[in-house]
């Protein structure tokens, strides 16, 4: 799934292949994205994560050796001087950040004129379960979009869909929305589908699945991909732009 996802990121930005960038991933995670970059870009271009887990930044840093990571949480501003990158991307953070606005204004500052900004998001109110019990899988997916987990600053479930209006709004950015889509027909650990289905755990534990509805969610998960009937999806809305 990532490496679809992170090929799809790598080719919206169209970079080209000779050419060297400086690029700020925001939210890097365990740097999945700059590790499907590097290859595709000239040797000398110069590549930023910038993340709030330590843990996470301890792998990238393993994954990306020639990058240069930052552990800090989001406030107001970014450390980086005005016009510094040619691409800044974020990935699945923006619902995290409690002033947005601040930080679209921090893209629009460390973005060189005509850079470009690419944002991904899932849109978790998109997941789709085929289960028996149609209100069982709407109930769980609701839940899942709604959980506030606990390193969260913030959560919308709904952030994928709010892409567009948020850069374009402003008019400090022009681009164009699109979509990636996710199918899974297998129900088996690794698949994102099936490991989301076990983040529900977490939901029962904060009350808004109730323990027996997650079993039951989870055993009709079971027999439809016994029956080789198992259906998953679930879409990440992009923005692809470019600073005005």
């Amino acid at each position: 799934m990532k490496t679809l996802l992170f090929g799809k990121a790598v080719g919206t930005l169209g970079l080209a292949v000779d050419a060297d960038y400086h690029v700020l991933d925001f939210g890097c995670g365990k740097g999945e994205f700059l590790h499907a970059l590097s290859g595709t870009i000239g040797p000398q271009s110069r590549l930023v994560g910038y993340e709030a887990m330590e843990k996470s930044i301890a792998i990238a840093q393993a994954r990306c050796p020639n990058a240069e990571f930052i552990c800090e949480r989001f406030a107001e501003e970014l450390p980086f001087p005005d016009a510094s990158f040619d691409v800044f991307v974020t990935i699945d953070t923006l619902e995290c950040i409690k002033n947005k606005g601040a930080l679209l204004a921090e893209i629009h500052r460390i973005l060189k004129p005509g850079g470009q900004v690419l944002a991904m998001h899932w849109d978790w109110d998109t997941q789709t379960y085929s289960i028996r019990t149609r209100e069982l899988a709407r109930k769980a997916v609701l839940a899942f979009s709604d959980w506030k987990q606990p390193w969260m600053d913030e959560s919308d479930g709904q952030m994928g869909r709010k892409l567009w209006g948020l850069f374009e709004g402003g008019g400090k950015f022009h681009g164009s929305p699109d979509a990636f889509c996710l199918i899974e027909t297998k129900y088996e650990a690794g698949q994102y589908g099936f490991d989301r289905a076990q983040d529900l755990s977490g939901v029962v534990k904060d009350g808004v699945l109730d323990e027996s509805e997650y079993e039951q969610f989870r055993h009709e998960l079971t027999e439809c991909s016994e029956r080789g009937e198992y259906f998953y999806s679930v879409t990440s809305f992009i923005y692809h732009g470019r600073r005005a």
